[in-house]
């Protein structure tokens, strides 16, 4: 024997994410609640698996560490972000246009170099895959 399919006198396909669609396309509002379940489920799973791709983490991301600049520096505030006032005088702030790195305070010289490469590698677009 084989299966037999109702099909509902109206065309859509309740019960599911594509009878919600329908639902909307045709303007046969409100959605009856089987369509509406099969589409909150459907966004419930699409939501969990964004979570798991991104490791559970939600909501803003944290404030950045500070980053060391590969040596021990003597100067206080090297390597602080510049949302706080300038740790003391002849400290740089560095920014790259487009960097995943947020702008610093830097002393001048190798410190100041650090920081620069250091944004200019996290402007590079990484690609996803």
């Amino acid at each position: 024997m084989s299966a037999i399919q109702t099909v509902a006198r109206d065309g859509i396909d309740h019960g599911s994410t594509r009878g919600y669609y329908q639902h909307r396309a045709r303007k046969v509002l409100p959605s009856c609640q089987p369509c509406r379940d099969a589409y909150n489920a459907a966004n419930r799973a699409k939501r969990a698996e964004a979570q798991r791709w991104n490791r559970g983490l939600v909501g803003p991301p944290a404030p950045p560490r500070p980053v060391p600049t590969g040596r021990e520096c003597p100067a206080d505030g090297c390597g602080e972000l510049t949302s706080m006032p300038q740790p003391s005088t002849g400290m740089v702030a560095v920014s790259w246009p487009g960097s995943r790195e947020p702008d610093r305070w830097y002393c001048a010289g190798a410190c100041a170099t650090y920081g620069r490469a250091l944004a200019e590698v996290r402007a590079i677009e990484v690609g996803r895959g």
